[in-house]
């Protein structure tokens, strides 16, 4: 039976008129749901048709089909990628666009991230027609040394004089040679009551500092007879310290005494135990500064530990707490390590920590010094405290008490008015538009310009936001930069699941560990390059990539292949695999193999017996390397609780270090030096 509204509807009688003004209100619903509908259909499809016509558009403009370019990109005024496609315009036509243009451009869209790249390119363009007005109208503060002389040069030929000396000071003083386009405005420098003796020095002290011999030779002729010796004598002590140290006729200046520093810390690069010789020699003729001393011995001592000298603890030990830097703690943690020498480790990590960054390592290891030492309970004390913190030393200490880890997760609170104000900025929706285009790197480009614009709060609405559009890395990154350490599920996305768990128990892999591994590597950027040239998810090099993946069978092995998870996830896992087994099941130094290569690790061997994982770890001679072990480490703990499964302890993927089987000095394998009361508490 048909209803009044079909009757309605059709403009078919009907016998229910009685009810038409009950009728009326479903029919409007009706059309008004009808009519929503078919908008949002709409609005859906012209996003996507804007996103296809603004690729139509860039493709126009590079085949130089101006007229086509122009027609499409009339028509995406309202598209947020818009100014782009006038940026593509503008830079493409430099030579024959109007200043007009350009002008307007600057004004509508001077916010964009590749806005100065198209102003200096016109600028550029400006001086070499000589429209130097222009140039002082529409120049902005740049970083770029040549274009900064440009903007001196300007100021030269449009009489624009006022400060000019001043400012070509700030510019001329500096550590390094100086581009050509500075040369007009130096001319007027070096006529002015500016240029003094004392100028020329200063800037041969940067030059020495940066090891620019050739520019101090080149400045010292501004100087004057005094001052020309000095320089003179500063370049021989440069070049050779070890003899031109030893009795120089200098008085006794700030300036000889600088010289002679330089001198002394250049000589500790050949040969320390010489350099400290000539410092004390030194003392009896020069009135050292207690600065300028603890600058020097603190320098003498790091140079010594690096070197693995027999004074590196005495001349570590002498260094004042007050110098105690991060470098220093460093290297006396490794020095005494290296000697087994726990009671001066307790007396180095006393007191206070000279940085917050390095707190939580300096009580671990003064906990450990206690230990070590027979002040187990005090150890322990200090031990619970770290045990409350989430992080590998404090994971470590938890491991000593039998105390639980404390993840100290907490989510962002919710803020849907910050939520959808970070979500309407332009740059974010340029951001979104490029992520959607799949264009990896300007979208990069312009979420880093409008995150540096955000407060650390609004960095982390915005990580929130990036992770709803699946763009996991940015959402890490967010949250590093806004030093939010403590939303661990926007901090270590669970991605690329299937895969990872595929390959993991199909290598017999612990498969938080490869979770922990990939996150330090990319953080799950899957087509990332590094500088080395490594690539992908897990970072495998093109040569690793290609042995590795002969040996495993994976057939139609391309470099450009290892950017897609499909093939990397499975030639990644199988390296890490091949470590592990290298290492007899050691977790420790597989992770070390994979990020420095197995000889390397070989080579960091114990020549004897065996050492413990946490020690050993400390004394990773790759500064990138140490820190990379312990975030894997630390990280595979992260992914156990996300992940759902049992927390393992770190002892049970951090086992002792032995020596190196193909030593043939190696006497005794043994590790009955170490105590080990319980199977997780390996340290």
């Amino acid at each position: 039976m048909q209803s009044a509204v079909e009757s309605r509807i059709f403009n078919v009688p009907s016998k229910a008129t009685s009810k038409r003004q009950q009728s009326l209100p479903i029919l409007l619903f009706l059309i008004l749901l009808i009519s929503i509908l078919s908008s949002a259909s709409v609005f859906a499809k012209s996003i996507e048709q804007q996103r296809k016509d603004y690729i139509a558009a860039k493709k126009a403009l590079e085949t130089k089909q101006y007229k086509t370019f122009g027609k499409i990109a009339n028509t995406l005024k309202d598209y947020p990628l818009y100014p782009y496609l006038r940026y593509s315009y503008l830079l493409k036509r430099l030579w024959k666009v109007d200043d007009t243009e350009m002008i307007d451009f600057f004004k509508r869209y001077n916010d964009l991230p590749v806005a100065n790249y198209l102003r200096t390119s016109w600028l550029k363009l400006l001086v070499k027609r000589g429209h130097w007005q222009t140039f002082l109208d529409n120049y902005l503060p740049q970083s770029d040394i040549t274009m900064q002389c440009y903007q001196l040069q300007a100021r030269i030929k449009t009489n624009n004089e006022v400060f000019l000396l001043e400012d070509t000071r700030s510019i001329w003083l500096t550590g390094k040679s100086l581009p050509p386009q500075c040369d007009p405005a130096f001319e007027l420098l070096y006529k002015s009551d500016l240029m003094t003796n004392e100028l020329v020095w200063e800037r041969i002290r940067l030059s020495m500092q940066n090891n620019k011999v050739n520019l101090v030779n080149y400045l010292s002729k501004r100087l004057n007879t005094e001052y020309k010796a000095l320089a003179k004598k500063w370049i021989q002590i440069h070049n050779n310290p070890y003899k031109y140290t030893n009795k120089p006729q200098f008085e006794d200046t700030i300036i000889t005494r600088e010289i002679l520093t330089h001198g002394i810390l250049r000589l500790a690069r050949q040969d320390v135990p010489k350099a400290i010789k000539r410092l004390e020699e030194l003392k009896n003729n020069f009135s050292f500064t207690p600065g300028e001393l603890a600058e020097i011995e603190r320098t003498l001592a790091v140079r010594a530990a690096r070197k693995n000298s027999n004074l590196a603890s005495q001349l570590l030990d002498q260094i004042d707490n007050y110098h105690v830097n991060d470098e220093v703690f460093h290297y006396r943690l490794r020095t005494a390590l290296a000697n087994q020498d726990w009671p001066i480790l307790k007396k180095w990590t006393s007191g206070q920590a000279p940085d917050i960054d390095i707190e939580l390592r300096w009580r671990y290891w003064h906990a450990r010094a206690l230990e070590e030492t027979g002040e187990q309970t005090k150890a322990n004390e200090i031990f619970a405290e770290l045990a409350k913190e989430r992080d590998y030393y404090a994971f470590l200490a938890a491991d000593k008490v039998n105390s639980p880890y404390h993840m100290n997760h907490y989510p962002l609170p919710e803020n849907k008015e910050e939520f959808e104000r970070i979500k309407s900025l332009p740059a974010i929706k340029r951001a979104y538009e490029f992520f959607k285009l799949g264009q990896g790197y300007p979208a990069r480009r312009e979420w880093y310009h409008a995150e540096s614009k955000l407060t650390t709060y609004q960095m982390q609405m915005a990580a929130a936001l990036v992770t709803q559009w699946g763009w996991h890395d940015r959402a890490i990154f967010a949250m590093n930069r806004a030093k939010a350490y403590d939303n661990l599920v926007l901090r270590f996305p669970i991605l690329f699941e299937d895969i990872f768990n595929k390959y993991a128990k199909k290598r017999n892999l612990d498969r938080s560990w490869v979770f922990g591994l990939a996150r330090a590597e990319s953080a799950f950027i899957e087509d990332v390059k590094s500088p080395a040239g490594a690539l992908g998810l897990m970072q495998v090099m093109p040569r690793t990539g290609a042995m590795t993946a002969k040996k495993i069978g994976l057939k139609g092995f391309k470099t450009y292949k290892l950017t897609q998870a499909g093939t990397n996830i499975p030639i990644g896992t199988a390296y890490m695999k091949q470590m592990l087994d290298k290492f007899n099941g050691n977790m420790v130094l597989a992770t070390a193999a994979y990020n420095a290569g197995p000889h390397r690790v070989t080579k960091w061997l114990p020549k004897k017996g065996c050492v413990a994982p946490d020690v050993w770890i400390e004394q990773i001679p790759f500064n990138e390397t140490r820190k990379y072990v312990r975030r894997v480490l630390y990280f595979a703990n992260i992914y156990d609780w996300r992940l759902g499964d049992k927390i393992k302890s770190m002892g049970e993927r951090m086992t002792l270090v032995t020596a190196n089987k193909k030593n043939k000095n190696v006497a005794d394998l043994s590790c009955t030096a170490i105590k080990i009361s319980d199977s997780r508490h390996i340290n």
